[in-house]
């Protein structure tokens, strides 16, 4: 049966995980009990989903403002640990190359083997956060990021440059993926969007800030300071994590999440607060209503401060460990995990790309530009991908709210993919121009410029895919961004060896017509998500369940 806008319905569950009533004064609502807890203000009529629970340890139930300002933290900690350790060294290549007398392709080893370790340690860090929850992965990420820049800053040799570069890796992993997660955890589905728009932001977006700032830091003070400068902010992300960088894993009452489950929790959860016989025979299972039934006649109270700044909280899932290494592999055979993971590695795998060829493009004939100048070229992606962010932030929640309302109140994760066709014609412009306008000899100026269009649609994609994995899949969202996290750095790893060659050997206009046109054929492979995406949440929920 054909749904809205062609996206195909599923009967196979009584209901389907990811799809949910947000709007119930929309025209054709269906109506629903008066005891579902809602939003506030201009939002009073938008359902929470999920629904919070009567534990005041629940995430949901901390004040936004709380929430906001934890995001902000770790958001702080993203841009340093992503966009300061991976691109730090691309505007100093050529410095680096004279220091210790290598080889462009050398260089780009260096931040190669980064992502290497970046991808080893990635299927790693989903276990563990599964079982053991997330605040003790963030303090040894942090921990590991700044060992690393501190030892980086200190290197006499190309080797331990590159020992220092693998530990910042093993700092990388949760801050390119779980933080998505961690989103998931804090917000509901109609303030994800925006939120989801900053994190783009810091992993993206101001990635290349560090860079615009590398070139000057090296030229002025030497790179060393590139380390030192990042080692001092990294320390104080270090502090501020440790005192407030709280455990955000919960396990909620099944009942209250009535996004991810199979069954209409709607119904349960009035009848629960109205009814407490209703216990008697409910679904899915009585020890699940009997807790929330518990918390609703007496409120937990929130753990202590001095409990919350403790490492470990317990245990979120009797699942062996095993188990949990084998799962970001086991959901690939869902084709909207297969999908995101291409999408996800390959886009932002370009990216990186181009940091590392920049400094060998612009420091040849015709442009001969020194590391400083090749830095301030930064500016047009930082510019791009903040714009599209802000862009990204201001219409993906307010669209989503819009179409769900035109759906009779209905949202659908897949509502989430309208933001791909601007991500469609900003890659075009964005990649089919850079490398036919560098062959050209256009002013470095116009490059930045084109740049910065191509990082914008990166942001549109990024969005996209994140907002639509969280809210479809968010109990496995933590595997789908890992597994994603793991295919980039290993495909980068690749790449390392020859990304230079390449450009050398093809020229840039033929090889980023190439990568323009494998974006494209990615858009393309969006259309059976929107179409069946419905049909294979159905399926695939209903697999894991039987």
């Amino acid at each position: 049966m054909r749904g809205m806008w062609g996206i195909l319905e599923s009967n196979r569950l009584e209901h389907v995980p990811g799809t949910s009533l947000l709007d119930d004064d929309a025209d054709g609502a269906t109506v629903v009990s008066s005891t579902l807890k809602r939003g506030t203000g201009k939002q009073q009529h938008i359902v929470l989903v999920p629904q919070p629970s009567n534990d005041l340890n629940d995430p949901l139930r901390w004040p936004l403002w709380q929430r906001d300002l934890m995001l902000l933290m770790y958001l702080y900690v993203t841009l340093l640990s992503v966009g300061g350790i991976g691109p730090l060294l691309s505007a100093s290549a050529l410095i680096l190359v004279e220091h210790f007398h290598i080889t462009f392709t050398e260089i780009t080893l260096l931040t190669g083997y980064q992502l290497c370790a970046v991808g080893a340690v990635g299927i790693f860090i989903s276990a563990l956060c599964h079982k053991y929850g997330k605040r003790p992965r963030f303090l040894f990420s942090i921990t590991m990021a700044f060992v690393g820049t501190v030892w980086g800053g200190a290197a006499q040799s190309y080797g331990s440059l590159m020992g220092a570069r693998v530990v910042q890796g093993l700092g990388t992993a949760m801050w390119e993926s779980v933080m998505y997660s961690i989103i998931g955890d804090l917000y509901h589905v109609h303030e994800r969007g925006v939120r989801v728009a900053a994190l783009t932001i810091a992993i993206s977006g101001l990635a290349n800030l560090p860079a615009l700032l590398s070139g000057v830091i090296t030229q002025r003070l030497g790179w060393r300071w590139m380390f030192w400068l990042l080692a001092i902010f990294l320390g104080i992300g270090v502090f501020l994590l440790a005192i407030f960088g709280w455990e955000t894993a919960y396990n909620r009452a099944p009942i209250y999440n009535i996004d991810t489950s199979s069954n209409n929790n709607v119904d349960l959860i009035s009848a629960m607060k109205q009814d407490h016989s209703y216990i008697e025979n409910a679904e899915p299972s009585v020890d699940s209503v009997e807790k929330a039934q518990a918390e609703e006649d007496a409120p937990i109270p929130r753990k202590s401060f001095a409990k919350r700044l403790l490492p470990f909280s317990g245990t979120y899932s009797p699942d062996s460990i095993i188990w949990m290494l084998l799962r970001p592999f086991i959901i690939l055979a869902n084709p909207a995990v297969i999908w995101s993971t291409l999408f996800l590695s390959i886009t932002t795998a370009w990216f990186v790309m181009i940091s590392f060829v920049i400094a060998q493009i612009f420091s040849a004939p015709p442009f001969l530009l020194d590391s400083a100048h090749i830095s301030y070229m930064s500016a047009g992606p930082c510019i791009g991908g903040i714009l599209g962010s802000v862009i990204c932030g201001l219409i993906s929640d307010p669209l989503a709210i819009s179409l769900a309302k035109r759906n009779k109140g209905v949202y659908e994760p897949e509502f989430r993919l309208i933001l791909l066709l601007p991500f469609l014609v900003t890659a075009c412009i964005g990649f089919f121009c850079f490398g036919n306008f560098v062959e050209k000899g256009y002013s470095p100026v116009v490059m930045t410029v084109v740049w910065g269009v191509a990082l914008a649609a990166q942001q549109f994609m990024s969005v996209a895919v994140g907002t639509y994995i969280i809210d479809a899949y968010r109990d496995i969202s933590v595997e789908v961004f890992i597994i994603g996290m793991v295919v980039k750095n290993f495909l980068f790893f690749g790449l390392s060896f020859g990304v230079n060659n390449w450009v050398t050997k093809w020229g840039p206009a033929r090889v980023f017509d190439t990568i323009g046109g494998i974006e494209v054929a990615l858009f393309f492979l969006s259309i059976p998500v929107w179409v069946f995406g419905k049909q294979w949440r159905a399926y695939f929920h209903f697999k894991h369940i039987s």
